[in-house]
């Protein structure tokens, strides 16, 4: 059977028989029936609206998940790549901080044994320059006692001689 639509039921009509209905009562049933089916039809209408875009709605927020889903799989991507990158770095640098580390040290060992053999030099040095210094007090010394011997050895006899005549005939004999 057709699906009846509210006007086609207003208009409906039947045939009189004896001892039948009402027909006035039968009619206003039907106006009845006829304006719940409307109702009934135009709320259909209204809730297949709502669910249409419902659907939209559901659709656009299925759209938006999937981007924000593909958004944060990328901040995911991009996130790890960059703390990759980042502890690489940081390896990088650490290892050139070692390494830097190790030829600052391994210098200072080498100026430390430097100056441990010029200061091991400027010993040696000091006792020979020390040991000069005694050898030369030591001719200083003698020579200023050799000095004191002439001087009292010069202080016993005369500096100045005189010269003395001769009698005449030595002088012819000389």
């Amino acid at each position: 059977m057709n699906r009846l639509t509210p006007l086609e039921i207003q208009r409906a009509t039947f045939a009189r028989k004896l001892r039948g209905h009402d027909p006035d009562a039968v009619r206003e049933f039907l106006g009845e029936i006829a304006e719940q089916l409307e109702e009934e039809a135009r709320a259909r209408g209204e809730l297949r609206a709502q669910v249409a875009r419902l659907s939209q709605e559901v659709e656009e927020y299925r759209q938006r998940a999937g981007a924000v889903d593909e958004a944060l799989a990328t901040a995911q991507r991009t996130a790890e790549a960059t703390v990759a990158r980042a502890e690489a770095e940081a390896q990088r640098i650490i290892a050139d901080a070692e390494a830097l580390a190790d030829r600052v040290v391994d210098d200072a060992a080498r100026r430390a044994e430097n100056i441990e053999l010029v200061v091991g030099q400027l010993r040696g040095r000091r006792r020979a320059a020390r040991a000069e210094l005694k050898r030369l007090v030591e001719v200083l010394g003698g020579a200023a006692r050799d000095d004191e011997l002439a001087e009292q050895r010069a202080s016993e006899s005369p500096t100045v001689s005189f010269l003395r005549r001769c009698s005449g005939d030595a002088k012819g004999e000389r």
